[in-house]
């Protein structure tokens, strides 16, 4: 059967019945004034009565009503009330999120009164977003409870009633949970065959016993386990707690073994990777895997612990120790090879703000493409520096070169099928010139000498990353050595050459001996350095530039030089660059730091001797590089603004150790 909704303005009640008699008694005096007209002024009056009566029973009805509503509503707020007021369970209620108006007797002998105005703060910024919302918090004596509150309405005003749940059992237990997670690390010795040259087998094992026992000792005293599964590495097993407690040690153990192993010609040092968050063992072993990984790929001799999307790192105060062997070289320089001669076309891009060492490196491969007959194309953002722009004007200058550089723009048509990307001097998509072409290619070889971070083009077919290196430059230039009948021109030969010249400070940093070996190499293809010396010249605007900006740098910690630059140049980075350089070479400086801003982004530029690490100080603010050369971008901030997050990591730094 169907149901009928009620009118709100019809109820059957005594009310109702009321208003019925009266209104029969109206139409009965009409139908008497129709039947006997005569009788007009009589049913006139019974019409007037009826209408007064029916007036006045309206009014006190509706009176009478609305104070039993009014009465029955305060009966129930007050039972309400005495209700809420022995029920065990802490609760309050707010006029608003800074007036207490109710609280039961439970709530008024556990809560200060800061505590439920600051749940009810938060609570209150949460309910404008949805109906109903909670916040946990401690109390400060142990105790955890869970505020949920929402807004009531009683018979006069509206509030906010908050119900406290006490979290403190489930609490303690998720804590326990976590704390005794087990975290599992692996310990690798840093360049082993390096390290252990020239030594005979005895010298070997003892070296590799003494540092087992460093790391087995350090290990028991966290209430672990390791097992050592190869030559130069090993595996360990750790509560989360203890993993804790090392980080607030900064594992240490890099120390202990450093000075365990001081009696070799070279120092030995181990990294490690650590994990905790993934679900089982098997995964948390190969995001280990990967966080040792990253320190590998920022010189070794550090510690990085993965922490879900975010990767902490502790140590790496040492500089990338060179390898004195080319074998990888070799390998890579074959299996480049192998990749190019399986592709079609070969594409080559580097990162935004293209440098010198990125324009070289991007030149060398092309060389490379072109000497095994392949089409090869180098993909630039044109925003580059002067410098730049004249290496590539001068390569333009050749036939060979006329339709080499092309822009994102110039790729929109183009077909990628069974191409590759060989990407130069980085390894963070974030960092490329067009960052949204990576994923158009199914091939990506990376080549790059930058200190890792978590950020990395992880699906890359071919992976040749060596942070010892002084240069891709230096890295593409190995690559090349392995070709058979490689001829550069001057001109490529030169660019190589000033990548290396740019990256290494004119051969100050970062120079091994496979650097000079290298730029011996290409000085046989006929380099005039005196070409190459032009590249770097300055004009005299620019050289006030640097000056005012040496002039306005302000000392941190005695030791550190702090420059902004609020002025607007042209090659506005390179000359930043070029005066955390100048910055250097006064007496008592360590390292230096000079700010900028192209483009509404500030960029920053970093510079060390070596004592003070700016990678990793820059890294905390987005950016990388290498332990004395390193460089940030931040957008949508002021000058002012990108200062102070500089000068906090740099105090963090000194904090940290």
């Amino acid at each position: 059967m169907k149901k009928f909704k009620k009118s709100k303005w019809f109820d059957f009640s005594i009310f109702s019945v009321k208003i019925t008699y009266l209104s029969i008694i109206t139409i009965l005096a009409v139908i008497i004034l129709i039947i006997n007209p005569s009788l007009f002024y009589v049913s006139l009056i019974f019409i007037f009565i009826s209408t007064i009566l029916s007036i006045f029973v309206c009014f006190t009805e509706v009176k009478n009503r609305k104070y039993r509503i009014q009465e029955l509503s305060q009966s129930v707020d007050i039972v309400l009330k005495d209700s809420l007021n022995v029920i065990d369970i802490p609760m309050v209620m707010l006029s608003s999120p800074t007036q207490i108006i109710w609280q039961n007797s439970i709530s008024k002998h556990i809560f200060p009164k800061e505590y439920i105005l600051d749940t009810a703060l938060m609570i209150d910024k949460n309910l404008k977003q949805s109906e109903c919302a909670s916040v946990t918090a401690d109390i400060g004596n142990g105790e955890v409870y869970c505020a949920i509150g929402n807004y009531i309405k009683f018979s006069d005003f509206n509030c906010m009633l908050i119900s406290y749940i006490n979290k403190t059992e489930e609490s303690r237990l998720k804590n326990t949970l976590e704390n005794t997670k087990i975290a599992v690390g692996i310990v690798f010795i840093d360049n082993y065959e390096e390290t252990m040259q020239g030594l005979d087998e005895i010298e070997k094992s003892e070296i590799t016993s003494k540092i087992l026992k460093v790391i087995r000792e350090w290990v028991n005293e966290n209430k672990g386990v390791v097992n050592k599964i190869d030559k130069d590495r090993f595996v360990i097993f750790v509560e989360k707690q203890y993993v804790d407690q090392m980080e607030k040690n900064t594992f240490e153990i890099l120390q202990k073994v450093r000075e365990t192993t001081n009696i070799t010609k070279l120092p030995v040092t181990i990294s490690l990777g650590l994990s905790y968050n993934e679900p089982n063992i098997d995964e948390r072993y190969a995001a280990s895997a990967s966080a040792l990984d990253i320190a590998l790929g920022r010189g070794g001799d550090q510690v990085v612990v993965k922490k879900d999307k975010k990767f902490d790192f502790y140590g790496g105060a040492n500089l990338g120790l060179e390898k004195t062997n080319r074998v990888r070289a070799r390998t890579i320089s074959q299996a480049l090879r192998e990749i190019m001669l399986k592709s079609d076309k070969i594409y080559i891009m580097g990162h935004k703000n293209s440098d010198i060492d990125c324009i070289g490196a991007s030149v060398g491969i092309y060389k490379m493409a072109k000497i095994l007959g392949k089409q090869a194309n180098i993909i630039i953002d044109m925003k580059c520096n002067s410098s730049t722009k004249t290496i590539i004007e001068k390569l333009k200058t050749s036939k060979e070169y006329e339709d080499v550089f092309i822009t994102g723009n110039d790729t929109k048509k183009l077909d990628f099928s069974n191409s590759v990307l060989i990407v130069v001097d980085t390894h963070k998509k974030s960092y490329l010139a067009y960052p949204d072409l990576l994923d158009s290619f199914e091939k990506v070889v990376v080549i790059d000498h930058h200190r890792r971070g978590p950020e990395f083009i992880d699906n890359a077919l071919l992976t040749y990353h060596e942070i010892y290196a002084s240069s891709t430059s230096e890295l593409v230039t190995e690559i090349l050595m392995y070709l058979d009948d490689i001829n550069l021109t001057p001109t490529e030969a030169e660019s190589l050459y000033a990548g290396i010249v740019i990256d290494t400070k004119n051969f100050i940093f970062k120079t091994g001996v496979r650097t000079f070996e290298v730029a011996a190499y290409l000085k046989k293809f006929g380099i005039d350095l005196t070409e190459v010396k032009q590249i770097f010249q300055n004009d005299f605007e620019t050289y006030v530039a640097k000056v005012e900006i040496v002039k306005h740098a302000e000392i941190m910690h005695g030791q550190i030089a702090i420059s902004v630059c609020s002025e607007e140049y042209a090659d506005m980075p390179i000359i930043a660059a070029q005066a955390a350089d100048e910055l250097l070479s006064i007496s008592g400086i360590l390292a230096s730091f000079v700010l900028c801003k192209v483009d509404e982004v500030v960029m920053i530029s970093g510079r060390s001797m070596g004592d003070i690490n700016v990678q990793a100080i820059l890294e905390k603010v987005g950016g990388g590089g290498h332990l004395t050369f390193a460089g940030a971008q931040i957008a949508g901030v002021s000058l002012e603004e990108a200062k102070e997050t500089l000068v906090k990591s740099i105090n963090d730094y000194y904090l940290k150790d």
